[in-house]
């Protein structure tokens, strides 16, 4: 009997950061209103029932703070498993910015 022994190709992944969108893009994408003319805008917090924009968001960055409910993250990806309720993979997936390497 013939067998061949084959490696199985392991791939791995990581995190590229220069594919993930640009937070005024994302913002805009997702419906908030913004003021692009500052670096820290305030926009309606998308986790409590905000009636006045209460999150200030770093439009360079993507890290927010809001000022009413006391949800934080240092960057756009936690912005983005906050609002989506997402792990950390699976929200990186979805913004595109979860690569495979050999």
């Amino acid at each position: 009997m013939f067998c061949l022994n084959y490696k199985k190709q392991k791939y791995k992944y990581r995190l590229n950061k220069d594919l993930l969108p640009e937070v005024p893009v994302y913002l805009s994408e997702h419906g908030f209103d913004y003021d692009i003319s500052k670096t820290w805008s305030m926009i309606l917090c998308p986790f409590h029932d905000d009636k006045n924009p209460s999150l200030s968001i770093n439009l360079n960055l993507g890290c927010f703070n809001c000022f009413a409910c006391g949800a934080k993250g240092g960057d756009l990806i936690a912005f983005h498993q906050k609002f989506r309720r997402l792990g950390f993979i699976e929200a990186c997936k979805e913004l595109g910015a979860w690569e495979k390497t050999k």
